[in-house]
């Protein structure tokens, strides 16, 4: 077993019932353990939430590409019409096997309480190897088949993952300056910090900040 067998990763991933629409996975390692294990990023939910729905939603996807000639570099706008080609290579498929390889999911419509939700069913998780950090179900209304082969899904979801490790590098940087004030003012070895449960941890912090 090589080392590579021992890394933790992170993954944000997106999904529409059983379909992985689209899934980002970066390093989780090159947080601290303490980091690593208290992430919280509840706070930052409805804005992903909102910014899929847009993205799931839009009446058309365009991509642009290179276009060289003579030497030279175009950029020239294309639209495609992605779900016309997966379906017209699915036609091409005998009778009784298209049913189940077209993508067409069907929106639904309930009632809690004062609020009606209508839309179809998406899933967001964020995990760190194959264990749930936290996971939001939601809908999306107007959803658009087309965006599951969309390059603008993928750079949203490669985005919105970005936006995640930023927030926790964040996170990681202050939770090594409060290791260093619990190595420089109470002082604790690193291993000893290690061992601080997080309540124990925060109240000798608290302890610390009102001394200082």
């Amino acid at each position: 077993m090589n080392e590579k067998d021992h890394s933790n990763i992170f993954r944000f991933s997106l999904t529409q019932q059983n379909v992985l629409l689209c899934e980002k996975i970066f390093d989780a390692d090159q947080f601290n353990p303490f980091t690593r294990y208290s992430i919280d990023i509840r706070d930052i939910l409805p804005r992903i939430i909102t910014r899929l729905q847009k993205t799931l939603s839009r009446r058309g996807y365009t991509t642009n590409i290179n276009v060289g000639i003579n030497g030279e570099v175009n950029n020239e706008a294309i639209v495609y019409d992605l779900l016309g080609y997966n379906q017209s290579m699915i036609s091409k498929y005998p009778k009784e096997k298209r049913e189940g390889m077209y993508y067409c999911p069907q929106p639904i419509v309930q009632q809690i309480e004062e609020k009606t939700i209508r839309g179809v069913e998406c899933k967001i998780g964020f995990y760190i190897n194959n264990k749930p950090i936290v996971e939001r179900t939601f809908y999306v209304d107007g959803f658009n088949p087309t965006a599951r082969w969309s390059v603008e899904l993928v750079d949203e979801v490669c985005d919105i993952a970005g936006s995640i490790r930023a927030k926790i590098l964040h996170t990681d940087v202050k939770n090594m300056w409060d290791d260093y004030d619990l190595i420089n003012y109470k002082g604790l070895s690193i291993t000893q910090i290690r061992e601080l449960s997080p309540a124990k941890r925060e109240e000798m912090l608290k302890r610390l900040r009102r001394n200082n």
